[in-house]
């Protein structure tokens, strides 16, 4: 018997699958791939909606884990940090740096984040006028060997080392530089490496609170004179501050020997650079006696760096020090318009 009622009309054929939602669900799935997936979340969405295809699903749960993705990578990867104390431990993990961003730091930049945070990373960050208060201030950028991925151990080593070296070059002046202030940097993460990050951005900040005015001091705030200066006692410095690991000279009498011959090399370019230079009259006169210092305290240097046993070491290393006193350089540095109080001898600078 015939039914009264129509025959219901052939199911519509069922819609294709949006192959780049697909794809979406997969790169946020691989925690290697989380801005891919965002990427392709978006793009997802927008076709499906335009097209009808299936798949709105698999492109939001791409999205959404990609963007977790992101967020966690970018907090994991939020900068080493560490002391500006040398020998300090305390690290924070590699940073992660998009090689392609359009966030570029270059030296002299200052940078602010919303919450004078380091760890917001550069997705948060902003340049800002140096004279107005700020997160950070970059002194330095360089870029790593364009090898495999040297590990993070590696390029926190690498990093430390060579931020720590450009601190001088770039605030030349340590008796003005503020003890509450270290040294940060941002480097490569093995995520970055593989979009071809390799920059390493060095840079000053305090642990907390904001940094208000440019910490820079070097050729282009400092005259002819006060550069010619810290130069000198900068290649002195930077060669006292490179002491051997070992607490005592009997646990490691090569290196401190070592170190010795290195200081001595340090106090004949900085006895070379005080001659070479023409002072002002003013200044002439603490400058030969900084000069008288360095003539008297580079023999003893020498003798530790030939020393036989730590006893000896001791004996010409401590009588080379008690030649080091202030009173020159305290009378050259006024006269040439710089810090002239004693940083302390625990100040982070």
């Amino acid at each position: 018997m015939d039914s009264p009622y129509p025959a219901p009309p052939p199911a519509p054929p069922r819609p294709p699958l949006d192959k780049i939602a697909v794809a979406a669900l997969v790169a946020g799935l691989l925690c290697g791939l989380p801005v891919v997936g965002v990427v392709l979340g978006a793009v997802a969405l927008s076709r499906i909606k335009r097209t009808g295809d299936r798949g709105k699903g698999f492109a939001v749960t791409g999205l959404v884990l990609s963007a977790l993705g992101t967020l966690y990578l970018a907090v994991m990867a939020a900068g080493g940090a560490f002391q500006s104390d040398k020998g300090a431990e305390d690290t924070l993990p590699v940073g992660l740096r998009d090689g392609d961003s359009a966030f570029s730091l270059h030296k002299g930049d200052c940078v602010d984040t919303p919450h004078d945070d380091l760890e917001d990373r550069i997705a948060n960050m902003a340049t800002v006028p140096c004279a107005r208060t700020h997160t950070a201030e970059v002194f330095g950028v360089f870029e790593l060997p364009d090898d495999g991925y040297p590990g993070d151990d590696s390029i926190s080593r690498t990093a430390e080392s060579r931020c720590w070296k450009l601190t001088s070059a770039y605030a030349m002046d340590t008796w003005a530089f503020p003890k509450d202030v270290e040294v940060y940097y941002f480097a490569p993460s093995s995520e970055s490496w593989v979009w071809g990050d390799r920059e390493v951005s060095c840079m000053f900040g305090k642990d907390e609170g904001p940094l208000k005015g440019s910490l820079r001091q070097d050729e282009t705030t400092l005259d002819e004179h006060q550069v010619a200066y810290l130069k000198a006692v900068n290649t002195f410095d930077d060669a006292k501050a490179e002491a051997p690991e070992a607490e005592y000279v009997e646990d490691d009498l090569d290196a401190y020997k070592q170190w010795a011959e290195d200081v001595t090399a340090a106090l004949d370019e900085e006895a070379r650079i005080l001659r070479a230079h023409e002072w002002p009259a003013a200044v002439k006169q603490h400058v030969a006696a900084i000069d008288a210092e360095i003539a008297a305290a580079r023999p003893l240097w020498a003798k530790a760096a030939k020393a036989e046993d730590a006893g000896t070491y001791y004996d010409h290393y401590e009588a080379a020090e008690d030649l080091s006193g202030d009173e020159a350089a305290v009378k050259a540095r006024a006269a040439l318009d710089l810090a002239t109080s004693v940083p302390a001898a625990d100040a982070e600078a």
